[in-house]
């Protein structure tokens, strides 16, 4: 008696289990609107078809990769912001607030060092900058103080405008 009970329980479980089953597989296409929702993240990292990191959107960003190393930019240089690197990896440019000073910058990089530099302090006073290669510069600036702008040719300083 014992055993005929647990087989009809048995086939029973099986049953509805197997229902359940059917009753998930066929719900699971249902989808969630979440075009009203909030993500929120510290982090963000895009990589390409291969895996290489492209874009990394985040709040402390790692330090900066350069031949496919990364390597220590100092102590107060932590940055916050969006991250952009080449199809090898290298660190080319971003848009990013440094965690120390409240600073925020656009730089963009070659393969080898950063060649532009937009940064705007929150005290008001912005800069742009602009190496080349052999020491020539260009750097252009406004602050509450006055404004400036200097031209280097293989190193040599040339004041164009400075008011103070």
């Amino acid at each position: 008696m014992k055993n005929t009970v647990l087989k009809y329980l048995l086939v029973l479980n099986l049953f509805v289990t197997a229902g359940l089953v059917v009753y998930i597989v066929k719900n699971n296409n249902v989808e969630i609107d979440l075009s009203n929702e909030v993500l929120k993240v510290r982090g963000l990292v895009v990589a390409d078809s291969i895996g290489v990191e492209r874009v990394i959107i985040g709040t402390h960003l790692p330090p900066p990769q350069s031949f496919g190393y990364r390597f220590y930019r100092g102590d107060n240089s932590g940055v916050s912001g969006v991250m952009l690197y080449d199809h090898e990896g290298q660190e080319r440019g971003g848009y990013v607030t440094d965690d120390s000073y409240g600073n925020i910058f656009l730089t963009l990089d070659s393969k080898i060092s950063q060649r532009v530099l937009f940064m705007a302090e929150p005290q008001g006073a912005s800069t742009l900058k602009m190496w080349g290669k052999n020491g020539n510069q260009i750097n252009l600036g406004a602050s509450d103080d006055g404004t400036w702008l200097d031209v280097s040719d293989n190193g040599k300083k040339r004041s164009l405008i400075e008011s103070n």
